[in-house]
């Protein structure tokens, strides 16, 4: 047998041969460079007056009581779940499956004997798997094969499972108590404005699809039950967006999606390609989606306990991130900009100077036609009228104007049918009749009014204070998981002061979805610390 020293000589030999070529290489003196510029990017940061200021906030919001009343879970939360009105919504569910569960349990020995009751209950167990499969299939299924009424049913089915759970499974509730009260005053702001509306039954179909927002939101809470679930969702959420990033980036690749004059000025995007949208209605849906999205892939490589599943995500990440570029979409740029730096800071502020190198870094190597249209966004913000996207909005709000200033406290009622039903009766500056403001809060003021305005944003105001407290009181995956979702939440919403981005439903679903959760990974939050709480 040979001697194993002799065996590994060569072996030694090799990795010294290598080591020493890496120390002596032009590779190790740039990584040192690179690595210099970070660790004096960093220095100056710490030293720099953006630090002080923010270690300034940090401290005022921890010290002071009046910040604390606007940041702290507040007296509302423990109103709201002491209310007759929760008890009235909580019963509407919970009475009905509460009578078929005790019906279910007295003849439980019956149905154990079903093969379909087994069946359903061993199907019905894991149904988080199920409303990840249902969102790969809102976003899988091509634009001109989809109905809007599909996220109606979808959402309906996911809670009527939710309700078949708490009837035939253990410990399955409606989980009321992950919804903050905000949302159920806007639900029924919007409620009254569909009541109220100039045109109750052109707004039936723009109700439900609210409806179905809310109702992915409970189905999504109720679902939930530990961090492996809320994974799942999350996890089975991005092979969705995986398979229409790939789809976008094979639309680039082989030119399938010709230039339209009508979506892009020819005048200042010369030599663009048409610019891709995979199984969404137009570039803009499709890039709002996904910015929605790229957040929650950085949230599970950090939460994969295997390199391997680390890098399996980081290739998924690169198909979605290739397609944005090639949407066209300036806004969708922006609001991904905005996330990148809201999950940077909210997980690391320290990073933040490297992404801002990073992206710097970045723009030499971007297709000629992809740094074109980013210029594009500065020419447009100097001179608005030289830019036929940004005049055209302009021209939308100058006619849009004096219907918001009759209709700001009522509102016309929902949907952009009874919307350019009643802007045609004003001076058009537009060539044609809008079809909405191009503004997310502007529409949903129009629509519903002034009292849907403030529950919306109060909602979202909400929505981001719980989640900001959930992440400074968890670690571990469900921290990464609220900042991704904030982020997520800030992008779009930035991408939102120049789009209506609920004009599609396939976007205003995803958006609750992305609010479900939100909620749900906040509630998880709550648990663990009411738990840790309890057993000290």
């Amino acid at each position: 047998m040979l001697n194993n020293s002799l065996l590994l000589k060569p072996v030694i030999f090799i990795i010294n041969l290598i080591n020493t070529s890496y120390e002596n290489s032009v590779l190790k003196r740039f990584i040192e460079f690179i690595f210099g510029i970070f660790r004096k990017l960093n220095t100056f940061y710490e030293n720099s007056f953006a630090s002080y200021l923010a270690r300034s906030v940090t401290n005022l919001l921890k010290n002071s009581a009046i910040i604390g009343f606007f940041i702290g879970k507040g007296r509302f939360s423990r109103w709201w779940e002491e209310s007759l009105f929760y008890r009235i919504i909580n019963g509407i569910f919970d009475i009905p499956s509460k009578l078929l569960k005790n019906f279910f349990q007295k003849h439980e020995e019956f149905f154990g004997e079903s093969l379909t009751i087994r069946l359903i209950r061993a199907l019905l167990s894991r149904l988080e798997f199920i409303v990840g499969l249902f969102l790969i299939i809102i976003l899988a299924v091509p634009h001109e094969r989809w109905n809007n009424v599909y996220n109606v049913g979808i959402a309906l089915v996911i809670c009527i499972f939710v309700f078949i759970n708490t009837v035939i499974q253990r410990h399955w509730v409606f989980n009321f108590k992950a919804l903050d009260f905000t949302i159920i005053l806007f639900m029924l702001a919007v409620t009254l404005a569909f009541v109220t509306s100039l045109d109750p039954s052109t707004g039936l179909k723009y109700w439900l699809f609210y409806l179905a927002g809310f109702l992915m939101v409970l189905g999504i809470v109720s679902t939930v039950k530990n961090e492996i679930s809320l994974q799942t969702i999350v996890e089975m959420f991005l092979w969705g967006i995986t398979i229409i990033g790939a789809y976008g980036v094979w639309q680039a690749v082989t030119g399938a999606v010709s230039f339209d004059p009508s979506l892009t000025d020819p005048n200042l995007n010369f030599n663009m390609p048409g610019r891709v949208y995979a199984t969404m209605a137009n570039p803009n849906n499709y890039g709002e989606i996904l910015i929605m999205a790229l957040p929650f892939y950085l949230s599970v490589i950090l939460n994969s306990k295997t390199f391997l599943k680390k890098v399996v995500y980081m290739i998924m990440a690169v198909f979605p991130l290739i397609a944005l570029f090639n949407t066209g979409s300036r806004s969708s740029w922006i609001g991904f900009a905005v996330s990148a730096i809201v999950i940077t800071f909210l997980l690391n502020k320290r990073l933040l100077p490297f992404v801002f190198l990073g992206g710097l870094l970045l723009i030499p190597f971007l297709p000629p036609h992809v740094y074109n249209r980013i210029v594009t966004i500065f020419k447009a913000a100097q001179n608005a009228s030289q830019d036929s996207s940004a005049k055209t909005r302009v021209n939308i709000l100058k006619t849009v104007w004096p219907m918001f200033r009759t209709y700001m406290f009522t509102g016309v009622g929902l949907g952009t049918d009874i919307f350019r039903e009643i802007v045609k009766n004003y001076h058009q500056y537009t060539k044609a009749v809008p079809p909405h403001t191009h503004i997310l809060y502007l529409q949903i003021w129009i629509e519903a009014g002034i009292t849907g305005f403030i529950t919306f944003v109060w909602f979202i105001y909400r929505t981001i204070k719980n989640s900001v407290i959930g992440i400074y009181n968890t670690t571990g995956p469900l921290k990464s998981i609220i900042a991704a979702g904030v982020a997520s939440i800030a992008g779009i919403l930035t991408t939102s002061l120049v789009e209506y981005s609920w004009y599609y439903p396939r976007v205003m679903v995803i958006f609750w979805t992305v609010l479900g959760i939100l909620a749900a990974a906040v509630a998880l939050t709550e648990a663990k610390n009411r738990k840790l709480s309890e057993n000290q």
